[in-house]
């Protein structure tokens, strides 16, 4: 007989915040993201198969290899700091909020820091929000380059896309249940 195992469930809601850890230990924090996809990066294996004269005679599976993530986040303001983080590029900031933001000139090799992006959500409740988080971490990130998009009547939107690519034998992603967002 089976040993019966206890489902630890948690109900979900939102995004709450993600943050951008550095890997020289710089943190951004941003609350404005309103949704988040992410997509599995997949090394699709090729199965074998022998056919003789339209029969099948032997087949050998090919597994998939897990080679990342694409994160993408629909954010509702714009953000220079998290433009020169993705693009790479020059931010030269003024006075009083004023700033200049220059991409990589085309043609050059863009200069772009590695990241952690960590995407923290609510935990829910009957009675509401627990207070309590789960924070998705994801290694090994790089941003891609951030186009703009503007209509007239409608708000800025856009989209960040993020590539987290692990080393061999590093874990794609951890989630853990926290008890507070980064400050």
């Amino acid at each position: 007989m089976a040993t019966e195992v206890t489902l630890n469930q948690h109900a979900l809601s939102d995004v709450a915040c993600v943050e951008i850890v550095t890997e020289d230990e710089k943190s951004y924090t941003f609350e404005t993201a309103s949704e988040v996809g992410i997509e599995e990066v997949l090394d699709e294996g090729d199965e074998q198969t022998l056919k003789i004269k339209n029969v099948l005679y032997a087949n050998r599976k090919a597994e998939d290899t897990l080679l990342g993530h694409n994160l993408t986040f629909t954010d509702n303001l714009m953000c220079p700091e998290l433009l020169e983080l993705f693009q790479g590029g020059t931010l030269t900031p003024g006075e009083g909020g004023k700033f200049t933001y220059t991409p990589p000139a085309i043609g050059t090799k863009a200069t772009k820091k590695k990241f952690t992006c960590n995407i923290y959500t609510c935990e829910v409740s009957t009675d509401g929000d627990t207070g309590k988080y789960i924070k998705v971490s994801y290694p090994s990130c790089e941003g891609t380059s951030v186009p703009f998009t503007f209509k007239d009547g409608e708000y800025y939107t856009n989209e960040y896309v993020i590539k987290s690519r692990p080393a061999k034998n590093a874990a794609p992603y951890t989630a853990s249940l926290v008890d507070a967002l980064p400050k």
